[in-house]
């Protein structure tokens, strides 16, 4: 994250909107952070409203749950009941050792290619 104050982004503002879209930029003034976001498109809270709901509302009803109670986000993932029965059998599968481990000094090629033989 760089910080940087309302002259140097005057002065630079190619130079630090380039940065914005590989990291954060602040700009800190006075007492206030002003963060340059870097998008696509217009966000603005009524944007992302629809666009979570419109995503809440495509998850069939009977596998619909309240997100806001398993994360404090909300993200739409936790508000499908099949996403968290996927996460506990996980959790199952690690509390019963059913998991697989990349040897010492094994790349992650050849793990994947180790897998692979464990599938067919």
């Amino acid at each position: 994250m760089v910080v940087i104050s309302p002259t140097e982004l005057r002065n630079e503002q190619k130079k630090y909107f380039d940065l914005a879209e590989k990291e954060k930029v602040v700009v800190k003034r006075g007492k206030k952070f002003i963060h340059l976001n870097v998008s696509n498109k217009i966000n603005n809270a009524e944007n992302e409203m629809q666009e979570w709901l419109e995503d809440f509302l495509a998850i069939p009803e009977e596998y619909r749950c309240n997100p806001f109670d398993i994360s404090p986000s909300g993200d739409v993932f936790f508000a499908d009941k099949r996403n968290l029965a996927a996460i506990e059998r996980g959790k199952k599968d690690i509390e019963e050792g059913r998991v697989h481990r990349m040897l010492p000094n094994e790349t992650l090629d050849e793990f994947l290619d180790r897998m692979e033989l464990c599938t067919e």
